[in-house]
């Protein structure tokens, strides 16, 4: 279709493709005069297609099909969109296939294989994404004091029995399944189950009166509960993104950085309201850290305050190391045994968020960014394209989600081990 913008009165040729997503808004900027324009499909009576315009109209005089005249834009949300000249036929989805048949070497059986995992995770996230507000009320109840309750509505969810016990490791798996359940199309799997399979076995190398003294440490400051709670409110938020975080998920298929560069934002979302969305996750990645350096303490050298010595200096103890920045903190960790993922830490980006030292093109898909900025000497600025920021983010949210694995098997710990073992302690002393 060629649509006029409402504010400069110039046609503009476009291509929609079609998403399983029942609603699927479509934003961007106009090539001539930079107005925010929206386009929204509503395919809810499908096989009728009902559009909605924001900026802008369809035109009722264009010729089709498209005679090259007027600037051209795909419209996508599912798949990496490139810029340049229309191509009757080289859709999104036949330049999907495209990529991912380089991705597979040519194997045409498996390059389809690829698109249809593509596609399974899309559909679980259309799912749930129309029940992202329940989910988010769900997620609350868990620090809410009706535990019942939540029990009652994640059985709902689940579309399982009702678990009616109210002990806190019954309560903390039930969370986790509704994580699981809902997170599925963010996460990769295998991440997640190697860290949860491998926690316990770490923790048995440990020394269980060192293990249990960290553990006090943590609850009885707080560190451990507030965490989870912080990381809890991370994860509905990350429906925000929803959208522009679909082409994001293709690239875990094809790694196709060339593809990353030249794409652009067709989904309602930019940067401008997703920024704080990174900055929030790099800052929960920065407290789990103080899990991680204590686990490699304790594993290295026995207790989870003793640092191994850096540069002739050596850090006190946890708290220390809690206060150090996330640049600071990477270097502490010695022969570490949790893998950090350094593509989900962009530190400059994450500075230049936080002190509003960013600017965002919504033409050319820029994001802009000063990492020194705010000084009176100019800056070096640095540049990254909007899909690079969202599988930024993409990488950054599985890393956090990782971590939480973390935090779930020290609650356990805790509850199965940790608690009992100082109820009996106690039991033993009356006597």
């Amino acid at each position: 279709m060629t649509i006029i913008c409402e504010t400069c009165d110039q046609d503009i040729d476009c291509r929609v493709g079609y998403s399983n997503r029942r609603i699927q808004p479509l934003g961007f900027s106009c090539p001539h005069c930079e107005s925010q324009l929206g386009i929204t499909l509503d395919t809810s009576d499908a096989p009728q297609s009902n559009f909605n315009f924001d900026g802008c109209k369809p035109s009722t005089t264009a010729p089709i099909p498209f005679e090259g005249h007027n600037p051209f834009l795909d419209l996508h949300l599912d798949f990496p969109v490139r810029s340049g000249k229309y191509e009757m036929g080289r859709t999104p989805y036949m330049m999907a296939m495209d990529d991912l048949q380089v991705a597979s070497g040519d194997d045409i059986e498996k390059a389809h294989a690829m698109m249809q995992l593509h596609s399974s995770r899309l559909n679980v996230l259309n799912e749930m994404a129309e029940q992202a507000d329940d989910i988010k009320r769900l997620i609350n109840l868990y620090h809410g004091r009706n535990k019942q309750l939540f029990q009652k509505r994640a059985a709902t969810f689940l579309d399982r029995s009702e678990v009616t016990s109210l002990l806190p490791q019954d309560i903390n798996a039930t969370l986790y399944c509704v994580i699981a359940k809902v997170f599925f199309p963010f996460t990769v799997f295998e991440h997640g189950k190697e860290i949860s399979q491998g926690m316990p076995h770490l923790m048995q190398r440990i020394d269980s009166e060192k293990l249990g003294e960290f553990i006090d440490v943590l609850d009885e400051s707080k560190f451990l509960i507030d965490l989870q709670r912080d990381v809890l409110k991370i994860y509905p938020k990350i429906f925000d993104a929803e959208l522009p975080l679909r082409p994001a998920l293709f690239l875990d298929l094809t790694g196709n950085t060339k593809a990353e560069k030249a794409a652009t934002r067709v989904s309602s979302q930019d940067f401008s309201g997703l920024k704080d969305l990174y900055k929030d996750v790099v800052e929960i990645l920065s407290r789990q850290l103080v899990l991680v350096a204590g686990f490699n303490n304790l594993l290295h050298r026995g207790d989870a305050n003793c640092f191994k010595a850096i540069g002739g200096g050596k850090l006190r103890d946890l708290q220390k190391y809690s206060t150090k920045s996330l640049s600071d903190k990477f270097k502490y960790l010695d022969d570490c045994w949790y893998k950090v993922d350094p593509e989900a830490y962009n530190l400059g980006l994450r500075n230049a968020i936080a002190h509003n030292n960013v600017h965002y093109c919504g033409v050319d898909q820029i994001v802009t960014f000063t990492p020194g900025g705010g000084r009176l000497s100019q800056s070096a600025t640095e540049h990254m394209s909007f899909l690079g920021f969202m599988r930024l983010l993409l990488v950054a949210f599985r890393e956090m989600h990782n971590l939480n694995h973390v935090i779930k098997s020290l609650f356990y710990y805790k509850f199965l081990i940790h608690d009992k073992a100082a109820e009996k302690a106690c039991q033993t002393k009356s006597f």
